[in-house]
């Protein structure tokens, strides 16, 4: 029989408060303003994340990924692993397309979809995933893409039902859709 070694490892993990004044993001286009100059003069994609307490307090920025000129792929392990080690229980992602075109693409929709299944079984939540043009501030939700809220709204909870123990019923899925509509004019 082979035995198998291994080192153990401990991991210690320190907070420390700087003397400055607490952040507290309850606004988007104040946090985006303060993003665009991590995106100063970069021509590739860079995805950043904002870890947030549970009353939206800044607990930390970091660099999720850094890509080419129209992707930048992300890791789950690159988002969450700070945001956890933080104890932190939101967060926030921000990534600019160096074309200056805010439109989400088909691989951001499909990305924030995975990271908010993802999140919510670290019981973590994904405020938003915001594309930004540096140069001029202007920014779009992913989260408000239609084909995110779509998904949001009828297809989410069919996976959640089945997730439940079984297939979704007609009342449930009636009310599903009224959800869909209800969450098509926030």
């Amino acid at each position: 029989m082979t035995e198998i070694a291994f080192r153990p490892y401990e991991v210690v993990i320190t907070r420390s408060r700087l003397e400055s004044q607490r952040i507290i993001v309850n606004d988007t286009p104040a946090l985006v303003e303060v993003f665009r100059s991590y995106y100063d003069g970069l021509d590739r994609e860079m995805v950043l994340a904002a870890v947030l307490d549970d009353v939206n307090g800044l607990l930390g920025v970091y660099e999720v990924s850094r890509g080419g000129t129209s992707e930048s792929p992300i890791d789950p392990n690159n988002v969450f692993r700070p945001a956890i080690l933080l104890g932190g229980s939101k967060v926030l992602l921000v990534h600019n397309h160096p074309t200056g075109d805010l439109r989400p693409s088909d691989g951001d929709v499909r990305s924030a979809k995975a990271l908010f299944m993802l999140a919510s079984l670290l019981d973590l939540e994904v405020s938003d995933n915001i594309v930004i043009n540096a140069e001029t501030g202007e920014h779009e939700s992913v989260h408000a893409h239609p084909e995110f809220r779509r998904w949001l709204g009828k297809d989410l909870i069919r996976i959640a039902g089945i997730m439940a123990g079984g297939d979704l019923t007609d009342e449930q899925l009636a009310a599903s859709e009224e959800l869909e509509k209800v969450a098509a004019n926030v």
